[in-house]
């Protein structure tokens, strides 16, 4: 019995050992897109698309793994919040590896690598927020820290603030300067892109106060342009 205990113990922490490799790859892949995009770099695109299969597969054995130990364990409620927030969690980086693909493939579509129209200097700055972000979640559920998981929401308001500043600005390009549609269409979409990904940084501390409370705390959320 002792045994099986022993086993069962390693078999939850390492759950959660494959979600922080998961987010560790996620992350990777997320500064990886924007560098492929800022650079305009095909290569670095390709490279950041052609990842995203493991990371799914990575996510889904972890899903059918985290079932089978429910199932067979029958585990007590803090320990089936824990597997149910792995799940969860490891969901929310799957959708963030989504996103930072479809950044690479905003680079792919940009055809020419040329001057940008503008410099780009709060579209990289938004992204150092928004992978801030998504570290900082990882590391609520890394600790189990409480106090760092309800922070996320004011970091998330912040990048929100940023984002609709460049929406508008963003929107007027596209609506008034032909010559920079391509760029600057490709850019708003971007931004679009790290804006979600905050919410889905965010929602992984959702879960966190959820292994910890037992409570499902929605932040506020934020209003569309």
């Amino acid at each position: 019995m002792f045994g099986r205990m022993n086993a069962y113990d390693r078999a939850i922490i390492n759950i959660k050992e494959r979600v922080l490799a998961i987010g560790e790859q996620v992350c990777r892949q997320l500064q990886l897109a924007m560098q492929s995009f800022v650079e305009q770099d095909e290569a670095l695109a390709l490279t950041v698309i052609n990842a995203d299969d493991a990371i799914d597969q990575a996510d889904s054995q972890l899903e059918l793994d985290c079932l089978e130990l429910i199932s067979i364990q029958q585990p007590v409620v803090q320990d089936l919040r824990r597997l149910a927030a792995a799940m969860r969690i490891s969901r929310e980086l799957e959708r963030i590896s989504d996103y930072a693909c479809d950044i690479a493939e905003t680079a792919l579509r940009l055809k020419a690598k040329k001057e940008w129209f503008k410099p780009l200097e709060y579209v990289p700055r938004m992204a150092e927020m928004v992978q801030a972000v998504v570290k900082k979640s990882l590391s609520s559920y890394r600790e189990l820290n409480l106090d760092t998981a309800r922070q996320l929401d004011a970091d998330d308001q912040a990048i929100d603030r940023l984002y609709l500043d460049l929406y508008d600005e963003l929107t007027h390009y596209v609506q008034n300067s032909p010559d920079t549609l391509d760029q600057a269409f490709s850019v708003l979409l971007t931004v679009r892109y790290l804006e979600r990904i905050a919410d889905h940084g965010v929602n992984i501390a959702e879960m966190v106060i959820f292994i910890e409370t037992g409570e499902r705390h929605s932040f506020r959320r934020k209003v569309e342009p």
